[in-house]
């Protein structure tokens, strides 16, 4: 072939390639599996979007701008909802049709390539991390806690990003005329600044949203509490982590604390434990 024909075949190969819009990844981690693993290739097309029930198609999270790469499981006007083949639960957020980028063309699966100079952009599949919250309470204050429910958690319960956790506590708050550590007018179920300060500059505390409705026990109707993020907490400044109060000798209250995990965290196997605390302000 004459070096004529060698450059109209590369630039027909290019063209081709540029308005199939393909995209050549490595995927990490396990989200996918068996069917797709950690360091294994794939290829993407935008010619091939899918987006029906049952596609696997790579998109862009709206809430962080992160590629994913997930199977379709629900389809609606102008969106879908992915979840992971190993995932227990589908992932937070709806996917609109701008944000699909592709469909999934081909799979190579072998780790080795993982190796390779290619884009690392396929999707941290397995960013997620385990969430705890634990509770400390004041001497007649008491507070009770089952859960959490997820959502957006990987095969192993580990919130991915954009998932979340809910807890449900029951709150009751110190009787009145008492002294000691239960004096005060008003019970608040806050951030401990405490407990939180070794951890209050790390990528792990920044990278929480914290929303928490209540409602006396026995009732059925929900008052939104708080909506706060752990990026913006300030020891100095306690108002910014306070999710929940009650006056003092008031009736328990039941709340549910949700945690969402906004973005990936790079630390590998980090555990987020989030302290609370229950008491007069």
């Amino acid at each position: 072939m004459s070096r004529a024909s060698w450059g109209a075949a590369a630039l027909t190969l290019v063209l081709a390639t540029q308005l199939a819009g393909l995209r050549i990844l490595v995927v990490s981690g396990n989200s996918m599996s068996p069917s797709i693993r950690d360091g294994d290739l794939v290829l993407t097309a935008r010619l091939w979007r899918g987006g029906e029930v049952g596609d696997v198609v790579l998109m862009e999270r709206p809430s962080d701008g992160q590629l994913l790469l997930h199977r379709v499981i629900q389809r609606g006007a102008g969106w879908r909802r992915t979840q992971g083949d190993a995932s227990l639960s589908p992932d937070a957020e709806r996917i609109s049709d701008a944000a699909v980028l592709g469909g999934l063309a081909a799979v190579i699966p072998t780790g080795l390539l993982a190796s390779l100079p290619l884009d690392l952009v396929a999707a941290q599949f397995s960013a997620g991390r385990n969430v705890n919250v634990g509770i400390t309470s004041a001497l007649g204050a008491r507070v009770e806690m089952s859960g959490p429910t997820l959502v957006g958690a990987d095969a192993h319960g580990q919130l991915l990003p954009g998932g979340r956790a809910t807890w449900t506590l029951t709150l009751t708050p110190c009787p009145t005329g008492v002294a000691g550590e239960c004096a005060g007018t008003t019970n608040t179920l806050r951030i401990d600044p405490d407990r939180f300060a070794p951890i209050a500059t790390s990528g792990i505390a920044r990278s929480l949203r914290l929303t928490s409705t209540c409602r006396p026990v026995g009732s059925t109707t929900w008052t939104a509490s708080a909506d706060l993020f752990t990026a913006a907490w300030s020891a100095a400044n306690l108002a910014t982590g306070r999710l929940a109060s009650l006056s003092a000798g008031a009736t328990a209250s039941e709340c549910q604390i949700q945690v969402t995990l906004l973005g990936s965290i790079t630390a590998a196997n980090a555990t987020i434990s989030l302290p609370l605390r229950w008491g007069p302000e």
